[in-house]
């Protein structure tokens, strides 16, 4: 008895997941053998009735015809029989379940409910279209957690600019103010007048590198991903080239190119996000290299990623944490103008966009190192 129930269930196990027409054959060979075995033993028990009402215990021919009838029409009402048992079967097992929780999965993320995991019935074709249900709701449900993050960040980057911006105003109306006063008194010498009318002139100028900071961090965030078939080849040459275009004399840059799918020969991306990424990444990189900058270009089956690594000091740790925070931004010795800290919060929300995400970590060697990766269709 054991043993029968264990086949039995390795019997479940299998149509379970197995595909749908491999399935059907099944259910079918099962009730063909039970359509078989029905027949052949009503057939001898009709024979023998038959042998017992002509021979030994007549009947009327009424009876003896149905007997006849049934004789002869068994195998053909076994085999209706069963092709309807066999049917319900079917969809009661394979077809109902995942129907149906194909349908409360739509219900509850058309309702905006997306905490109902949709159950995977097998490894069929239903059971994979809900494995690509239970993907859809959690690619919602990042979304919308990373629509309700972008909105915190939101006020963050408000609260950051209204913080920074507080001084330049305070330092203008300052300067404004002792011109006002001092001025018509002719208590200001030439001198100090320049040198306050440079001081209104640099933190004019910085609101404006605010100003403009915000206007294109603004930009990328309406950006929608349209992607397209792109030749791994081509994107590769691009980036090569982008790399090669914003290095400085002193630098050498190494690109090389890993591809784990190499029998993909186009993925379907939006470039342009990947090409924004990539130049942030490379700008923050030219900053702290100081001989030799590497990025490496990782094609997998559905994700691409691109490395940047330079050879200067590294991430601190408070950097590791918030450097691809708006307007992160720690003491930067080579760099000879002021810089606001946007570039890696831009690649950041580009890799996130595009279904990947932005990680940095320090070398083993020393410098930094910036991994982006985006989620990427692929065709054979």
């Amino acid at each position: 008895m054991d043993w029968l129930e264990e086949k039995a269930e390795k019997l479940k196990e299998y149509l379970q997941n197995t595909a749908l027409t491999k399935a059907l054959m099944v259910y079918l060979l099962i009730a063909a053998a039970g359509v078989f075995a029905c027949s052949v033993f009503s057939r001898n028990l009709c024979g023998a009735w038959l042998v017992v009402m002509t021979e030994r215990v007549p009947q009327p021919d009424t009876i003896i015809g149905l007997v006849t009838a049934y004789y002869y029409a068994c195998p053909y009402l076994y085999m209706m029989l069963a092709f309807y048992l066999t049917m319900t079967a079917f969809l009661k097992s394979k077809i109902i379940p995942a129907i149906t929780e194909i349908k409360t999965a739509a219900d509850s993320i058309l309702a905006g409910d997306l905490s109902h995991e949709t159950v995977c019935f097998g490894r069929d074709e239903f059971g994979m279209l809900c494995e690509s249900m239970e993907k859809l709701r959690k690619r919602l449900l990042k979304e919308k957690q990373s629509e309700w993050e972008a909105g915190e960040e939101q006020r963050k980057i408000n609260a950051a600019f209204a913080h920074d911006i507080r001084t330049p105003l305070t330092v203008i109306r300052g300067s404004a103010e002792f011109l006002k006063k001092y001025v018509p008194k002719g208590r200001v010498s030439e001198e100090m007048l320049l040198q306050k009318l440079d001081t209104i002139l640099y933190q004019e100028e910085k609101m404006l590198e605010f100003s403009k900071t915000m206007t294109h961090l603004h930009t990328m965030e309406k950006w929608e991903v349209k992607c397209v078939w792109t030749a791994k080849e081509e994107l590769s040459r691009r980036i090569m080239e982008t790399a090669e275009g914003m290095k400085e004399k002193s630098v050498c840059i190494k690109t090389t190119v890993k591809d784990i799918n190499p029998s993909a020969k186009e993925i379907r991306a939006d470039e342009r996000m990947i090409m924004e990424t990539v130049e942030n990444l490379l700008s923050n990189a030219m900053r702290y290299t100081k001989e030799k900058a590497e990025v490496q270009i990782v094609y997998e089956e559905n994700n691409l990623a691109v490395y940047v690594k330079d050879d200067g000091i590294g991430f601190s740790d408070k950097a590791l944490r918030e450097a691809a925070r708006v307007y992160f931004c720690e003491k930067d010795e080579k760099a000879e103008k002021e810089h606001f800290g946007i570039g890696l919060s831009i690649a950041k929300l580009l890799c996130e966009k595009h279904g990947g995400s932005l990680s940095l970590v320090n070398g083993i060697e020393g410098g930094g190192i910036a991994a982006a990766s985006f989620y990427v269709g692929v065709q054979q």
